[in-house]
């Protein structure tokens, strides 16, 4: 199938390519000066060579013949195979399609399709000095195919298995028939043969572009059996077509075969259809269905305006229109209505010089504006407005804006190229808004890459690998640190790179990583999702602000899917989180894209977001409540519990015993913190355990604790970056929890009648804190009857006191 244009790519690279036919233009120049010295020859052709490359990535093959052919030219000058004469006209061509090639480039963006105009001249031209065939013109062609011409409407496909069995039967003939017109043998029989077998697959692919191809190829017949038609290589390739069409038909039906070029090989043969002298009853009816008239051949044949001459029209017309806009900043045009004013035909003739520049440099739209506005103006001066003061107004604000927008734009085609065809006034506010919001989206990528680079190190760090597999996780969590400057730590990068050739010390490699774990800032979390969505929130009312109502709707349903995970304590590399990366980078494109491109069409982009955030949406609808469901409207619901799940034999034993450990020293800390409860090392060191309960628990199936790890480690959070006050408050809860750890670690020792109710009330409460300081006064009970008569009226609306523990 035909390859689209990518015009975003090839704006990213256009400079480039401009600059290397720079190079090879001075290096030609070079050779010309003394022909003996081959090196500026070697030089000019790395630069084509350099330049084919880029085209044939970009798909841009009609330009790619022209530099494919200027790269054959120097091989041979290099060579030596052309002289005297020739070898003159060689580097004339060669340096006419240097020249050409970015006027071409230039066209490409403005026409959005590779359309060969202009070309064939100077490909040509080179291949006649080399002595070689003339390429047929047909492959530098182009028009615009009517939308659904030559394609039956409505029309369906003959059954698969017809398909094929005609396509079985015809093959042979086909071939046979347009060997023997290409040869020139009984040209008139042969085509007639192949006539009625396109006729026939023209049938079995109805309204199909296949149709169309079947329904032109008759055309193509018709011209070759009386003459009118010469074969040449075109011809040639367009029967191989046809020949691979039909035999892929004999193989799959119906199935339309990808490698076939269908836009192109119709524009070949609709070339021949414009080109023909006479036109009989086929040919006529393929005219008539694409609009084909005397002008199709002669449009399309016209030449390019070379990049420096449209550069030089535009500033002309740019310099006229600033003298234009300097007589109506020192003239008041209200007050020179209908005055005999000699300055007058400054402004008017300034408008005209700028007319016929805009004109010839293909800015039509623009011209037509100034032509009425020279209109406008010419009746201002001979006073129509001058009794009407609201016409007036009127008239002064319509020409000062017409021309105002007209030389805005010109400067703007002047700074970011003149085939820009986006107006600047829109063009700005879309350009201003979304290079803000580059900027605060890559500030959520960086926040949120910090957040899992730290729990990648901390989830590889508390498995404490033991073999290879375990091992290259830590070396890969190290490397998200370590990779990002190239200085610093050197112990620990000496002990990775021995782990990556496999001759690890695991136990320097542990402690070496456990040090530099401790020295990072330990609350980055909160602080990090925090801010994130504050800017999530930014970009999406910015992105509504500028019209980009879907876009806007993404990103904040991606938003609600952060603050559920957050709440959740779910904020890790899952599914769920591709489908969060997926959709922020979906839009990332879309939105880099639109600047560079702005009639590229990306809205693909967009739907393909809209689908991950539709599964972002189910992720967010099965997250645990956290912080949420302790609100006081979640409490009249049925919570939602985690729940525990079996632990792994092999984890049990050292999953209590460190859990045992971490219980002694959090009784420890809270004894020594409440002799001086502040922000210090004591609350940190809480704040850590908290958070391996919160690791440790989830990562072997202990939900509950690690919920509850979770709950008091986003407390802590709250109280060491200053939102939440230590005071006695938060010293009694802090004791309350610390005082629990005991019992619900043994239950995971010792299977029995385990009441988690007081665990998950406690959890709750530390959530209720985290939300407001207002909060953790509320939620501490007044006396030991208030606590029972709370834990009770939980047991009873059915909170998870009714429900069995899960994890045995």
């Amino acid at each position: 199938m035909a390859k689209k244009t990518d015009i975003v790519s090839l704006k990213w690279v256009v400079g480039l390519m401009n600059k290397q036919a720079e190079n090879a233009e001075q290096a030609l120049v070079e050779y010309s000066r003394d022909t003996s010295q081959k090196q500026p020859l070697l030089q000019c052709m790395w630069a084509i060579h350099q330049i084919t490359s880029t085209l044939r990535a970009l798909g841009i093959r009609k330009a790619e013949m022209l530099t494919i052919e200027m790269e054959r030219s120097l091989n041979y000058l290099y060579k030596d195979k052309v002289q005297g004469e020739r070898s003159k006209l060689t580097m004339g061509g060669l340096m006419q399609a240097l020249k050409v090639l970015p006027a071409y480039l230039a066209h490409v963006q403005s026409a959005r399709r590779d359309t060969g105009r202009g070309l064939e001249q100077y490909v040509n031209d080179l291949r006649r000095w080399l002595g070689e065939r003339p390429k047929p013109q047909a492959l530098f062609f182009h028009m615009d195919i009517p939308e659904g011409a030559g394609i039956t409407e409505g029309g369906t496909t003959a059954p698969d298995e017809e398909i094929k069995s005609r396509a079985n039967v015809m093959l042979a003939l086909y071939l046979e028939m347009a060997k023997s017109a290409l040869r020139k043998q009984n040209t008139r029989e042969s085509m007639k043969t192949v006539a009625r077998i396109a006729r026939k697959m023209q049938t079995l692919f109805a309204g199909t572009v296949a149709e169309r191809f079947w329904f032109t190829m008759i055309g193509v017949c018709e011209g070759m059996a009386g003459g009118l038609i010469a074969p040449d290589e075109c011809i040639a390739q367009l029967f191989k077509s046809g020949a691979f069409q039909i035999k892929f038909a004999r193989e799959h039906g119906a199935e339309l075969d990808d490698a076939v070029d269908y836009e192109d090989c119709q524009l070949q043969m609709l070339y021949y259809m414009a080109a023909v002298k006479s036109q009989p009853v086929h040919i006529a009816n393929i005219r008539k269905v694409f609009e084909i008239d005397a002008s199709t051949l002669e449009e399309a044949q016209s030449g390019l305006v070379h990049m420096d001459a449209l550069i030089t029209a535009l500033s002309g017309a740019l310099d006229n229109l600033n003298q234009v806009v300097d007589y109506i900043t020192s003239n008041d045009l209200a007050i020179a209505a209908g005055q005999d004013d000699s300055d007058s035909n400054v402004a008017l003739d300034g408008i005209e010089r700028a007319q016929h520049r805009l004109y010839a440099a293909g800015q039509d739209a623009h011209a037509d504006s100034l032509v009425e506005v020279s209109g406008q103006l010419q009746r201002l001066f001979e006073g129509e407005y001058r009794d009407e003061p609201d016409r007036l107004e009127t008239a002064v604000t319509a020409i000062v804006r017409s021309i105002v927008d007209v030389k805005l734009d010109v400067e703007y085609k002047l700074e970011h190229g003149v085939t820009s065809s986006f107006s600047s006034r829109d063009f700005e506010l879309r350009e201003s808004v979304v290079n803000a919001t580059f900027a605060q989206m890559s500030l959520v990528e960086s926040y949120l890459h910090a957040i899992l680079r730290r729990k990648a190190l901390t989830k590889a760090l508390t498995n404490r690998p033991t073999d290879q597999e375990g091992v290259l996780q830590l070396t890969m969590a190290l490397h998200r640190y370590l990779n990002k400057s190239d200085r610093g730590n050197e112990a620990l990068r000496e002990a990775v790179a021995a782990a990556d050739r496999g001759s690890e010390n695991t136990d320097e490699l542990l402690e070496l990583a456990q040090s530099f774990l401790d020295e990072l800032d330990d609350t980055p979390e909160r602080k990090g999702i925090r801010l994130s969505l504050q800017l999530l929130s930014e970009i999406a009312g910015a992105l509504s602000f500028a019209g980009m109502e879907r876009e806007g709707n993404i990103i904040e349903r991606c938003s609600s899917w952060l603050e559920a995970a957050s709440k959740a304590g779910s904020v890790r590399e899952d599914d769920a989180f591709r489908c969060f990366a997926d959709a922020f980078a979906q839009i990332e494109l879309h939105l880099q894209r639109s600047i560079i491109d702005p009639l590229d069409d990306t809205s693909h982009l967009v739907t393909l977001a809209e689908q991950r955030v539709a599964e972002l949406d189910q992720w967010t609808s099965t997250l645990s409540p956290g912080s949420a469901a302790a609100s006081p409207v979640a409490a009249t619901a049925a919570p939602s519990y985690v729940q525990d799940t079996d632990i792994p034999a092999e984890f049990r034993e050292v999953f209590i015993e460190e859990s045992e450990e971490i219980v002694t020293e959090l009784q420890r800390l809270i004894s020594v913190w409440r002799e001086e409860p502040a922000v210090n090392d004591n609350l940190r060191e809480m704040r850590r355990h908290f958070h391996t309960f919160k690791g440790n628990g989830r990562a072997v199936g202990a939900n509950v604790l690690g919920e509850l790890g979770w709950s008091a480690q986003d407390l802590l959070d709250r109280v060491l970056e200053g939102e939440l006050e230590p005071d006695a408050r938060l010293e009694s809860l802090l004791s309350d929890v610390i005082a629990a750890l005991p019992d619900l670690v043994q239950s995971y020792k010792d299977p029995g009648e385990f009441d988690d109710s007081l665990t998950r009330e406690l959890t709750n409460r530390c959530f209720r804190a985290a939300e407001s300081i207002e909060g953790l006064a509320e939620d501490l009970p007044d006396s030991d009857e208030d606590m029972d008569s709370e834990a009770g009226s939980t047991t009873a609306s059915g909170s998870a006191a009714s429900q069995p523990f899960g994890h045995h």
